[in-house]
């Protein structure tokens, strides 16, 4: 058969290996398993792997390819360039080595094909015998003789005349002039075909009139519609798929869709109305944007929420913009289609419908085992609004929630619809706790009646009502959905104009905080004992009483609000540490009915405790407040007592460390033993030492993970009570409150949610527990700006002279400077600043009848420059040390601000540029230390630490800044 007539045969481009094959068979009027069984033969035996079918393909080893290279006189290299899958895969025969062959079969399996277009065949092989190929989207249509290359399962390929659809045929060729034109068209084709799919699988509108003509004019007679629906299903849709293709592949529609938006995700695809009407407009169905308009899932709306995310011009926008997520893609029809019947007419067996792609079967039912989850918290709450760290029964349901809004745009359609369902905004663009604030304005709205924003909504609480006056400040830049949200309770563009602020009724509140007061005082006989956390009757009575305490210390507390707790306790306040007054309650309520006895050091008091402590009050007895020896004098500790206890504590015989003490006598005198060393402290040492080290646990930030949430309410807990001391939240970095932290953590919570913002992240959800202490916690602005108007305010409430048309208090003290530059930078200020400086008299108004300073402004920082140029005189230079003082003046700090300073500004200030003239490398672009090691080597050369650091910059020449080298070189340091 080697040398037989038929001579030489030529594959065709792109063809499979088995229909290259058959053609080969049909040249030597043989059946293709002749061939096969002539190429793999071994000794007689078939050497060949799989079923044969109509759809099969087939991968031969080296020695098979061999064979047929020889069988149709091509030589290899030829038939590897013709072939795709000549050389794909070396198989392994059933029967060792020699050649081998292995088929296999489907659309996935191998690659995308169809039958080869009938003419086309004919022309170039000279018989009427089919071929298949490897087909690429472009290639299945032949507009020569106008074919749709179709790829059936199970079968050979079908081609479909495209007589009466001259659009698929106009279709094609745009589809290649988009190919050559644009480097994205491969995939805006995948994402176009994705978006056509999702339409095809849906229930078509009346409206619809091209698909419904364009199946009657393809479906031969004798075919059932609906299957030849489910056959056809891109030959159909490919007019429409090529025009969306080119659309989304369009870089201006990107940057238009990206600016659309504003820079927000959008949550339904109505909000990008012009990219609805340049779909619409390029597919002839401008019915099609009123369907779109409420799509908030699907490929479509995930190639919209990617170009909005990405802005279509990040280096990885490419990558993002045009995946299509497994579960968009279009099932193959090889899912679609039943099996055929076996070659004796026995119907093929029941196999199980096959999943979703990209989704397993356990997936699967942790889906339903979720959706279960929500419907009950839906029933409960009316919403799916829930944190990240909350649990539902036993099942963690908001981190649930969590990863699938993370990956709602990838997530199957009927899972997203079964969510969409259920909730529509579980998916939403903002943050979980603004719709869960949104809902409890809803019921109020629906308990209380309407929500009265010109009134400052007045039967709101006071948190509630701030929070509504903040939307309505912000109504304007607030997502479209968010303001749709807002228009349900009765807040509209209108209404939120003329929205008020909340006010707190001060006077109902202080006499609701005394009433509590009275009631824990008749208790427990004092207040004394109220701490910054202490709830009484459910009300935070600890953070209203260090709020008084607070103002009391500093002289603002008003007469009546005194007079009124000093008739409840007159030690509310006392001018000592309040732990002292604890401590004496507990030493009253131990003397009760008892005779104290210095001489015994008060051991016959049932609290160790509080014998110690006063012993410890008879031993500084002269030092205590004249109030505090009254206060001991009622509970027995006079001063003959305090005398007494003195005495004896001098001639009572010292007990040596080596005497052995009972365990009781050793937890009763610990506090008095500050020097005694512990008996114990050696062998906890030893122990610990033995002992191997923990591991550290990775720490997390408190508020995340449910084992650190005490520390986070630590944090609270103190939050609150400086808060109620000091009206706010904006400490400095360096604040301790109680010893702990305060002004770190605040800072590393700001700098926590501003990354967040930067990343596009919602903030996190435990920090709506500040900003219910102080809405203003982390505003945008700096937070010396808050401090300062904090500071004003409590100047006002003290009833400090205040006129801001006046400038009371003077420009010239650091309260009024604030004020004057506050006022005259109004206009470029914050809209929230302006709302806060409204609050406390200074207005646009305001600023603009400021008179004219009576003199000029001294130039500012005249006294350091004068210390600077008296230095620079003394050392040549103004490197000095940080720590530098000249005269009195803090020059090396001074400097060191100005260096930060500069590096803020785009262009140098006066007085920068003052220090320029004194010095030109004040602020030299390398280090400052350099800068200094350069003087002194300079001033002695001969130091061995000179001699060593010119050494080093000699050898690291190369690395050196230009500027470097010209002043070593100047000075003569090293040579040019």
């Amino acid at each position: 058969m080697s040398g037989g007539a038929a001579g030489r045969i030529a594959p065709l481009s792109g063809e499979l290996t088995l229909s290259f094959l058959t053609r080969i068979a049909a040249r030597y009027h043989l059946g293709i398993r002749d061939v096969l069984a002539a190429v793999t033969d071994v000794g007689g035996q078939r050497n060949l792997t799989g079923m044969l079918y109509p759809d099969s393909e087939i991968h031969l080893n080296a020695q098979a390819r061999a064979r047929v290279s020889a069988l149709c006189h091509v030589p290899q290299h030829v038939l590897e360039q013709a072939l795709p899958a000549w050389t794909r895969e070396e198989p392994s025969g059933k029967y060792g080595t020699g050649p081998a062959g292995r088929l296999l079969r489907g659309e996935e399996a191998v690659a995308a094909w169809g039958q080869a277009c009938p003419a086309c065949t004919a022309t170039r092989t000279g018989r009427d015998v089919p071929a298949r190929r490897y087909l690429a989207p472009e290639e299945r249509v032949c507009a020569r003789h106008g074919y749709w290359l179709l790829y059936l399962p199970h079968t050979s390929g079908l081609p479909v005349p495209l007589g009466r659809c001259p659009k698929v045929i106009a279709a094609q060729r745009q589809h290649v002039r988009m190919l050559h034109r644009s480097p994205a068209a491969v995939h805006a084709f995948e994402v176009a075909c994705a978006v056509t799919n999702s339409w095809w699988d849906q229930p078509w509108p009346n409206e619809e009139q091209h698909w419904p003509a364009r199946l009657e004019a393809t479906c031969p007679s004798d075919a059932d519609p609906g299957w030849w629906k489910v056959a056809t299903r891109d030959l159909i849709t490919y007019p429409e798929t090529v025009a969306v293709a080119r659309l989304l592949a369009d870089h201006p529609l990107q940057r238009r869709t990206a600016a659309e938006s504003g820079g927000r995700l959008p949550y339904r695809l109505g909000e990008l109305p012009h990219l609805l009407a340049d779909i619409t407009g390029r597919l002839g169905r401008p019915w099609l944007a009123r369907h779109l308009a409420d799509v908030t899932h699907g490929p479509l709306f995930t190639w919209a929420h990617s170009c909005v995310r990405t802005r279509a011009s990040s280096g990885n926008a490419h990558k993002t913009l045009w995946r299509v997520h497994s579960a968009h893609r279009p099932r193959p029809l090889s899912d679609l289609f039943p099996h055929p019947s076996a070659a004796d007419g026995t119907p093929p067996a029941r196999k199980p419908a096959k999943r979703l792609r990209g989704h397993s079967l356990q997936a699967e039912q942790a889906f339903q085992k979720g959706l279960a989850q929500a419907h009950t918290y839906h029933q409960r709450h009316a919403h799916l609004a829930v944190p990240k760290e909350d649990t539902w029964g036993d099942y963690p349901l908001g981190t649930w929630l969590s990863n699938l809004r993370n990956r709602h745009t990838l997530m199957p359609t009927h899972q997203a619809a079964a969510l969409h369902t259920l909730y529509p905004w579980w998916n939403a663009p903002w943050s979980t706790l603004w719709q869960r604030t949104w809902h409890q304005a809803r019921h109020h709205a629906e308990a209380h009646g309407p929500l009265q924003p010109a009134s400052g909504f007045p039967t709101t609480s006071y948190s509630l009502g701030e929070w509504l006056y903040l939307q309505c400040t912000r109504y304007p830049a607030l997502h479209p959905e968010q303001q749709r949200l807002l228009t349900r309770i009765g807040i509209n563009s209108a209404a939120a104009a003329a929205a008020r602020p909340r006010r707190r009724n001060l006077k109902a509140g202080a006499e609701e905080a005394l009433a509590h007061a009275r009631s824990y005082a008749a208790e427990h006989g004092h207040l004394a004992q109220v701490g910054a956390t202490t709830l009484h009757n459910g009300y935070p009575l600890g953070r209203w009483l260090a709020g008084r305490r607070s103002q009391q210390g500093r002289g603002v507390l008003s007469r009546e609000r005194e007079q009124a707790l000093t008739v409840i306790d007159p030690w509310w306040c006392p001018p000592w540490h309040l732990m002292w007054q604890r401590r004496y309650y507990r030493a009253r309520d131990a003397a009760a009915g008892r005779l104290l006895q210095a001489e015994n050091r008060f051991s016959d008091l049932d609290d160790p405790g509080t014998a110690s402590w006063l012993w410890r009050q008879c031993a500084k007895y002269d030092e205590l407040h004249p109030e505090q020896r009254q206060l001991l004098t009622d509970i027995g500790i006079t001063t003959e007592v305090a005398r007494t206890a003195r005495e004896h504590a001098r001639t009572a015989p010292t007990r040596t460390a080596a005497a052995p003490a009972s365990e009781t006598e050793d937890k009763t005198s610990q506090a008095g033993r500050g020097t005694e060393p512990a008996a114990s402290t050696g062998r906890r040492r030893t122990r610990r030492a033995a002992e191997p080290k923990r591991p550290r646990e990775p720490r997390s930030r408190p508020g995340h993970r449910p084992d650190l949430r005490p520390g986070f309410e630590t944090a609270l807990a103190h939050a609150r009570a400086y808060a109620a001391e000091h009206g706010h939240l904006a400490a400095p970095r360096d604040t301790r409150h109680d010893g702990y932290p305060l002004g770190w953590w605040l800072f590393s919570q700001r700098n926590r949610a501003r990354q967040r913002a930067r990343d596009r992240l919602p903030p996190s959800p435990h920090l709506s527990e500040l900003a219910e202490i102080d809405p203003w916690w982390n505003p945008p602005w700096k937070t010396e700006w808050q401090r300062n108007y904090y500071r004003a305010r409590a100047h006002i409430e003290a009833g400090e002279p205040f006129d801001p048309v006046a400038r009371v208090p003077a420009p010239s003290t650091v309260l009024g400077s604030w004020i004057t530059r506050a006022g005259l930078r109004y206009d470029q200020l914050h809209p929230d600043q302006q709302h806060l400086l409204n609050a406390i008299g200074i207005t646009a108004r305001t600023a603009g009848h400021w008179p004219p300073s009576p003199r000029p402004r001294p130039r500012p920082h005249a006294e350091a420059l004068t210390h600077a140029r008296a230095w620079a005189g003394q050392h040549g230079h103004l490197c000095p040390p940080i720590k530098t003082v000249h005269d009195g003046f803090p020059l090396g700090e001074w400097l060191n601000r100005q260096r930060e300073l500069a590096k803020k500004r785009s262009s140098p200030s006066p007085t920068q540029q003052a220090l320029a003239t004194i010095d030109p490398w004040w602020n030299p672009p390398w280090p400052i230390l350099w800068q200094r090691t350069y003087h002194h080597a300079r001033t002695d050369p001969r130091h061995p630490t000179a001699r060593h650091w010119l050494h080093n910059q000699q050898r690291g020449w190369l690395l050196l800044h230009p500027h470097q080298q010209h002043l070593l070189t100047t000075a003569a340091l090293i040579a040019g």
